[in-house]
């Protein structure tokens, strides 16, 4: 169904500046018209970045008219925004490229149905719930040489981004071991939202923590190589009103004979993501959240520490910055179709092989 569309007023965005250094607004992203399909917090929030990079012409999709009308409020001055609560006529109205932030289980038909339009794509994280329907949305994705980019924002974090420097630069000698480990409470995720409703507590909408928090798997792959083997328990501990596991504990053996202690769940109170990687010549010891780096490498007598001063939406911006530049100039995406589907499979492995 549509709703409407509508310039916004003379008002400017109630959410100020969406990145610490100010956003890079080029006149090709003022051309190309923006598709958002699901209106939660995380569409809602590359709705205003893609705003803040000069995309102005939006089509709004979700099938709460109440989070539409709280999208196209919060996109800034001079952004036009026509509202759906259907896809099929949503993506009938056109677009350059779509963002699909659905839940994980709609993910590939959604994705499926937009490509089949003539639309790049930008998929939220994971790419799924299973590997159904993968490589058919691979197919029209390749016969219609469209761009399609997985959402994974931590590969843009300042903070990963400088370990990441740190492990090339060799200081840690070779990687021995590496334990990572993560959580929040899922009713505090989001503020003034029924966490019972969300995808991430809901099985048929792909929910669950190593779904959700996928993130760390894709991490692992990025920073220490691709699973080779992996083993894992995950668990439902808590009396959260939920159908999906709160607890995952995952060992995995990376390329290159590295093990991976992995650990996430949704029960911690306040939340933790921490990162210990042990090398043959040093430790490394980081904070992400705080963006607190410790190194202590053989011979130099104690811990150096480091402190990436970070704004959370930085990651989110760049990632949509260089998702624009992808589009505009046909190059290749940052993390690929290919890179959801591996990330995706490890996740899978890991859930397949817990006991319970």
């Amino acid at each position: 169904m549509r709703r409407e569309t509508s310039p916004q007023g003379s008002r400017a965005s109630p959410w100020g500046s969406s990145s610490g250094r100010g956003a890079e607004v080029t006149e090709g992203a003022k051309r190309l018209r923006a598709l958002i399909a699901g209106c939660g917090s995380i569409g809602r929030r590359h709705a205003r970045n893609l705003a803040s990079l000069g995309v102005r012409d939006f089509v709004l999709c979700d099938l709460d008219a109440g989070r539409l009308e709280r999208a196209r409020g919060e996109l800034p001055e001079g952004c036009a925004a026509v509202l759906f609560t259907d896809l099929v006529e949503a993506a009938a109205e056109g677009a350059d490229f779509a963002f699909v932030c659905t839940p994980s289980s709609l993910h590939v038909p959604m994705a499926v149905e937009l490509a089949g339009r003539g639309m790049d794509l930008f998929i939220e994280k994971p790419l799924s719930h299973s590997l159904d329907g993968v490589d058919g949305l691979r197919r029209v994705v390749e016969e219609k040489g469209l761009k399609a980019v997985m959402g994974m924002c931590y590969r843009f974090h300042p903070v990963l981004l400088r370990i990441k420097e740190i492990l090339e630069s060799g200081v840690l000698g070779r990687i021995h071991h590496v334990n990572y480990f993560g959580g929040h409470y899922l009713p505090d995720w989001h503020p003034g939202e029924d966490y019972r409703r969300e995808y991430a507590a809901r099985r048929e909408l792909g929910g669950g923590v190593v779904l959700t928090s996928i993130h760390g798997i894709d991490n692992i792959r990025w920073l220490f190589g691709e699973v080779e083997e992996c083993c894992a328990v995950t668990d439902k501990v808590s009396d959260l009103e939920m159908d999906v596991e709160d607890l995952v504990m995952a060992l995995m053996r990376v390329e290159g004979g590295v093990y991976v202690s992995w650990q996430s769940d949704f029960l911690q109170r306040t939340a933790r993501h921490v990162l210990v990687v042990t090398g043959s010549e040093g430790t490394l010891r980081c904070d992400i959240g705080a963006g607190l780096i410790l190194t202590g490498v053989a011979g130099a007598g104690g811990w150096r520490e480091e402190k990436v001063e970070f704004h959370v939406n930085s990651m989110y911006i760049e990632e949509a910055r260089s998702f624009l530049r992808c589009v505009e100039s046909r190059g290749e995406p940052a993390v690929d179709l290919a890179d959801g589907e591996k990330t995706l499979a490890a996740a899978l492995r890991l859930k397949e092989t817990s006991p319970w």
